[in-house]
């Protein structure tokens, strides 16, 4: 499962959070156990906490007992884009599109994500 948030102070937003947290009964059932996870986020600004907030969302994967698929430097697209966290983007001021090298980074995260789940899976 890929979850995407925009970065809210370092952290994910709280209507992703307010989601994740009525999670509880699927939690407490196992249902979300042993599944494949990752994120992607976007900030205005360069060192806006894009890193601090993929890590904040692997926390609650972790209490999920999910696998977390950190797309790491396993591409030479992640030594563009710097994040072996997730993949992530700097919207800027004037809300930038995506670049090239961010739907390089989101097509190798979401590759990496579909082939380690296959690979679970047998």
């Amino acid at each position: 499962m890929l979850f995407g948030s925009p970065t809210r102070y370092g952290n994910i937003a709280g209507q992703l959070k307010t989601f994740i947290d009525s999670l509880g009964p699927q939690w407490g059932q196992g249902l979300l156990a042993d599944k494949v996870y990752a994120g992607f986020t976007a900030s205005q600004t360069l060192h806006g906490g894009q890193e601090s907030t993929l890590l904040a969302l692997y926390n609650t994967i972790h209490h999920f007992g999910g696998v977390v698929v950190a797309p790491g430097y396993t591409d030479p697209t992640k030594f563009v884009d710097g994040n072996p966290y997730g993949a992530s983007h700097v919207t800027g001021a004037d809300n930038a599109p995506l670049r090239d090298a961010d739907i390089a980074a989101l097509h190798h995260l979401a590759s990496r994500v579909v082939t380690v789940a296959g690979r679970l899976a047998s």
